[in-house]
C-alpha cells in the first residue's frame, strides 16, 4: 500500500509538467505571433510618424518583459510549491488565457485533452499547496459527483447525502465517515447548476471537489477567487458510471488544510 502511494505521487509529480510545458510552448508561439504581427505593420508606422516604430517596439519588449516574469513567477510557484509572489489575478490570468491556448496547441501536438485537463487540475492543486493556507471545518466543504453512488442504488442522494444507508457497495459511506470525522460539510451534485446552488447554500471558504477532468477543470475556474483542490475520480468500469476515489488521498488533503488545533 505505501509502494502505491508513493508511485501515485510520482505520477502526480510529473503530470503538472506536460500542462506547464504546452502553456509555456503556447506562451513563446503568442510572442512570436505578435513579433510577426509588429514586422508587418512597423513600416507603416514610418508613415505615420518615424518615432512610433522605436517607442511601439520599446512597448512591445517590456510588455514581453512582464510577461515573461509574471509566467516564469506561477511556473516557479507551481513546480516547487512555494510562493514566488504568487498572486491571485495572476493565476487566474494565466489559466484563463493560458488554457485554451494550450488545449488548442496539444490538439495538434497529438496531446489528447483529458490528459491536458488532468495536468491542468494537477498544476491548480500545486498553487494551492503553495500558498500554505488553512481553514476551520466549518469552512470546508467536499463536493463530489452523482456518479460515486452506486448505480444500482435506488436512494435519492442528490437531496441529502446523508440518506445514504452505507452498504458498502459504493465509496459514499467511506466519504461521510471522513466528514464526519474532519467535522466538514459534504455533498453530492449531479450537474453544474446544482453545484453552483451547494456553493451558494454551504458558502465555503475551500472546496475539495471530486469529479472527472472535465467537471473540475471547469468548476475551478467558475468558482475562482475561491480556492478548490481536485481529486479526480477513478473509473475502472468507465466514465460516469461507478466511479471511485483515493479515500486516503482525500483525508490526507483535508489534514493539510485543516487548522492543528480543530483536527
Amino acid at each position: 500500500m505505501e509502494k502505491n502511494s508513493v508511485q501515485k505521487m510520482k505520477i502526480n509529480s510529473r503530470s503538472k509538467y506536460l500542462y506547464l510545458l504546452l502553456s509555456l510552448s503556447s506562451l513563446c508561439l503568442l510572442m512570436g505571433l505578435t513579433t510577426l504581427l509588429w514586422w508587418f505593420i512597423a513600416p507603416r508606422l514610418d508613415d505615420i510618424y518615424e518615432i512610433l516604430r522605436p517607442i511601439s517596439l520599446a512597448l512591445l519588449r517590456l510588455f514581453f518583459l512582464i510577461l515573461l516574469i509574471g509566467v516564469s513567477t506561477v511556473m516557479l510557484t507551481s513546480i516547487f510549491e512555494k510562493n514566488f509572489l504568487i498572486v491571485k489575478f495572476a493565476v487566474n490570468l494565466y489559466n484563463r488565457i493560458m488554457y485554451p491556448i494550450t488545449i488548442f496547441l496539444g490538439t495538434i501536438c497529438g496531446v489528447s485533452r483529458e490528459r491536458i485537463r488532468e495536468s491542468f487540475v494537477h498544476v491548480n492543486n500545486s498553487f494551492i499547496k503553495a500558498s500554505r493556507q488553512q481553514f476551520r471545518p466549518e469552512e470546508i466543504l467536499i463536493l463530489l459527483p452523482h456518479c460515486l453512488q452506486n448505480n444500482e442504488c435506488k436512494i435519492r442522494l442528490s437531496n441529502d447525502i446523508y440518506n445514504c444507508e452505507r452498504c458498502g457497495k459504493c465509496d459514499i459511506a467511506g466519504l461521510l465517515s471522513i466528514a464526519e470525522n474532519f467535522k466538514v460539510s459534504i455533498a453530492i451534485a449531479n450537474g453544474g447548476t446544482l453545484a453552483r446552488r451547494i456553493v451558494l447554500k454551504f458558502r465555503p471558504k475551500f472546496i475539495v471537489a471530486v469529479a472527472c477532468d472535465r467537471d473540475l477543470v471547469s468548476g475551478i475556474q467558475d468558482v475562482f477567487p475561491l480556492p478548490v483542490y481536485g481529486i479526480l475520480n477513478i473509473r475502472p468500469e468507465g466514465p460516469c458510471f461507478n466511479t471511485r476515489v483515493d479515500l486516503d488521498k482525500l483525508s490526507a488533503t483535508l489534514q493539510k488544510i485543516i487548522y492543528e488545533e480543530k483536527r
